[in-house]
């Protein structure tokens, strides 16, 4: 099996700005499923007091969460999606709402690997 079934982007933004603006979150959050080519099945969002947000889209392609620290500027993203959909565009966007610094992971999720030399014991 040498097909991807998926990228996972794990995605912390450093310095970012409008954390705990839930309107601007929200509005983030449906441009990236709209730029990525995803399909929002339904999502749920938390405002906690007296700051940070958790959120969570439901996608037909697999997921995208949230959660911020706005006092110290810190957010991260969690995305992974399967199928057409480009993740990877995502992150111009949450740069566009929320600037600062950003670190990503990207892990291509499906793939058959060696851990050591032996075969996976579920293949």
């Amino acid at each position: 099996m040498n097909q991807i079934m998926g990228k996972h982007l794990i995605i912390d933004l450093y310095q970012a700005s409008n954390l705990n603006d839930m309107v601007l979150m929200k509005k983030a959050m449906h441009e990236v499923i709209e730029k990525t080519g995803a399909t929002l099945l339904f999502e749920n969002f938390h405002h906690f007091q007296p700051s940070g947000i958790t959120g969570i889209a439901c996608l037909a392609e697999s997921h995208l969460s949230v959660h911020t620290w706005p006092e110290q500027g810190y957010a991260a993203f969690d995305i992974f999606m399967c199928g057409q959909s480009k993740p990877e565009l995502a992150i111009d966007v949450l740069k566009h709402y929320f600037g600062g610094t950003e670190k990503v992971t990207v892990i291509q999720r499906g793939v058959k690997i060696r851990v050591l030399g032996i075969n996976n014991p579920h293949s």
